[in-house]
């Protein structure tokens, strides 16, 4: 009998603490149809040695015939389930004991529904704290794909990957629309996935903090200034895809969708993000290219790519600094 739930852990090279953690979230799910697939993507460091002590019929290790990027492996990892939903979970993040009951409550409940997903609650590895993603700023309800593609618009220039975890997706659409389909992605991979969900159906929302999200940084060596610079660039190649999508087109001018705006808001914060940077490092020297033509790639060319060579100018950073502490709070809340 085929399961109900798949659960897809990806991994490669993690923690095994994080690892495990994840897994064993996974497997205290109430749920006997449930299937729990972790792709190793031949991890150089026994990280999942563990898993062959775990007696659990529903947990299975896999491998893709050879290493892969980060995108593609979440799509082979997800082309691998045989659950009725599908749900990913990245190895260092997990779900709570409680996450899937309201989540198959809310896709029974909305029929109409591509996925359903769910507040989670945010921790913050440099500062500690831990806190409620989204809060009350959507409550449990049915979104239409008119209604969701604007959300979905504004999450993608904020966060590449929060609203999939702990989320549950029809296979069927999944398989439809192509998974992960490729963009030319490296790490935005939900973005596009949640984009092409959104052609078949609408958007179940839980209101409940159901999983556990990690927010890494450079202090950790989780993220470094480039691979923050390709993440805004996917989210530029996933709006040109989307942009080209019929479909998409179709549920955006009916929902008075702007891709230009949402291009506009993407590169505002690949800006803001940018300054910081250079506000925080005003003593370093370096190169400012990659940004520049990062920038040229984002905007469309709207910001034009000479302005970051200010940003080096002691006084350019005075002033950044100033207007950041002053005004950065309202710039961000009037673009994202």
């Amino acid at each position: 009998m085929p399961a109900l739930v798949s659960i897809v852990i990806p991994v490669f090279n993690q923690n095994e603490t994080y690892l495990r953690r994840c897994v064993e979230s996974a497997l205290a799910q109430d749920c006997s149809s449930l299937e729990i697939i972790v792709s190793d993507n031949h991890s150089t460091n026994d990280c999942t040695k563990f898993l062959s002590e775990i007696l659990d019929s529903r947990l299975s290790v896999i491998k893709p015939p050879s290493h892969l990027p980060l995108v593609q492996h979440f799509a082979f990892a997800g082309f691998q389930a045989h659950g009725q939903f599908i749900s990913f979970l990245p190895s260092d993040d997990w779900l709570e004991p409680d996450w899937l009951r309201p989540m198959l409550e809310a896709m029974e409940n909305h029929p109409d529904a591509s996925l359903a997903y769910c507040d989670a609650y945010k921790h913050d590895m440099v500062t500690n704290q831990v806190g409620r993603y989204r809060g009350d700023q959507f409550p449990s309800r049915f979104f239409s794909s008119d209604e969701a593609i604007n959300i979905f618009g504004k999450f993608i220039c904020k966060d590449t990957s929060a609203y999939m975890i702990g989320a549950l997706v029809k296979s069927e659409v999944y398989f439809k629309c192509g998974g992960f389909h490729d963009t030319g992605a490296i790490y935005a991979g939900d973005a596009c996935l949640g984009l092409g969900l959104i052609k078949y159906g609408g958007v179940a929302y839980v209101n409940q903090s159901l999983a556990n999200y990690t927010v890494w940084t450079d202090k950790q060596g989780k993220l470094d200034e480039q691979s923050a610079v390709a993440a805004c660039i996917d989210i530029a190649k996933v709006l040109g895809c989307a942009e080209c999508d019929l479909k998409l087109r179709e549920i955006a001018d009916r929902a008075k969708f702007s891709f230009f705006k949402t291009r506009v808001r993407i590169s505002v914060f690949f800006l803001l993000n940018y300054m910081q940077k250079v506000i925080e490092e005003k003593n370093s020297n370096k190169n400012h290219t990659a940004f520049q033509d990062a920038l040229k790639i984002i905007s469309r060319g709207w910001i034009p790519t000479w302005l970051t060579s200010f940003f080096k100018l002691s006084i350019a950073i005075s002033v950044m600094d100033f207007l950041r502490g002053k005004f950065g709070k309202k710039i961000k809340s009037i673009f994202l």
